[in-house]
């Protein structure tokens, strides 16, 4: 009697589950996906979580898979992880190409004045102006004014102090522009450097606001209100106007100068003998 094959009648369930597993996650992949493109910015786990309808424990897993999904395929776009909040980008080797047919780069042209007050917030926030000018030793109205307007730094509260002075910090746009994904990855200071900011931030305290360092607590973001976003629109338009009124200054002196020079000429032929 010959031998037969055993057939099994019994289901491969371990495989049926790995596999709608599988798809399960995929989908949820495809989920995160589809947000971030159609938002177009940053999105959060909180918001990620919302659209997968799940807890931000799955919903950051999701987000993950999905970041090692492009990086690994390295093609046209990446997910850019920045802190807590994911987001599409274009992938650097296609910078070139997309350059010629914007023409520029919409990038903000930073001032080394610009970037040294930048570089003090963003190793020192959150700041208030008064501080970062203690660090300077000069005025830093225009250059805060100009960092707020590129997005790189915003308003995240005041100083529990005389005047309520508001502090600042930079932004999610700050990280983007820079490459990193945390203020973690920041490059570190060098010790006498970093021990020479702390300490001028503490005399600061003292001297202009009669604060110890762990006197000096920030009011809640959502405590800001209308008053501090008209506050900082009041003195960026201040700035421009001065800006203005200088451009403005110039070109009348400019004129003045032609017609002066016009004026000379004229007399000077009108005294010489005809021939």
């Amino acid at each position: 009697m010959g031998e037969y094959e055993q057939i099994s009648l019994v289901p491969d369930l371990g495989g049926e589950i790995e596999e709608e597993d599988r798809i399960r996650k995929r989908e949820e992949e495809n989920l995160v996906e589809s947000l971030l493109f159609s938002l177009g910015r940053s999105v959060s786990v909180e918001e990620i979580a919302t659209c997968l309808n799940m807890g931000k424990d799955g919903a950051f897993l999701a987000a993950e898979r999905l970041r090692e999904r492009y990086e690994e395929r390295q093609e046209g776009l990446l997910i850019k992880k920045l802190e807590d909040r994911y987001q599409m980008v274009s992938h650097p080797k296609t910078y070139e190409g997309l350059i010629r047919v914007v023409k520029r780069p919409q990038k903000p042209v930073l001032s080394d004045v610009a970037l040294e007050t930048l570089s003090i917030i963003a190793y020192c926030q959150p700041i208030t102006k008064v501080e970062v000018e203690r660090i300077r030793g000069v005025k830093s109205d225009h250059a805060v004014n100009r960092l707020v307007e590129f997005g790189l730094i915003e308003e995240v509260g005041r100083l529990e102090a005389p005047g309520r002075p508001m502090l600042f910090a930079t932004t999610e746009e700050f990280l983007y522009r820079f490459g990193v994904n945390s203020l973690k990855d920041l490059p570190a200071l060098p010790e006498e450097v970093e021990k020479l900011l702390k300490e001028e931030v503490t005399e600061e305290l003292k001297d202009g606001f009669g604060l110890e360092p762990d006197e000096a607590e920030a009011t809640d973001e959502n405590t800001v209100g209308e008053e501090t976003k008209e506050t900082v629109g009041e003195e960026t338009e201040e700035a421009a106007r001065e800006e203005i009124e200088e451009e403005q200054r110039e070109v009348l002196e400019e004129d003045l100068r032609n017609s002066t020079e016009e004026e000379a000429e004229e007399e000077a032929n009108a005294e010489s003998p005809e021939t």
